[in-house]
């Protein structure tokens, strides 16, 4: 009987990854965002709509992120 609800469970995980890889796919990723990795120390860059791993941030989007002000070069 549990196996069967896991198997049903499963088959629903699976039909939603396809969904949000289709969604993604078809999002324009105009929106960005600097987040963590989950359980990590690493920053990267996401879609603000698909939530999409688009890559790196740059060090602007990192000082941002971080609100980090530079003057003159130097960090405040």
């Amino acid at each position: 009987m549990e196996n069967a609800r896991i198997n049903e469970l499963n088959k629903q995980i699976k039909d939603l990854e396809k969904e949000k890889t289709e969604i993604q796919q078809v999002c324009s990723h105009k929106l960005t965002r600097v987040k963590f990795l989950e359980g990590k120390s690493n920053m990267r860059l996401y879609c603000q709509e698909c939530d999409l791993l688009l890559g790196f941030p740059s060090q602007q989007e990192i000082d941002e992120f971080l609100n980090i002000e530079k003057e003159n070069g130097l960090y405040m």
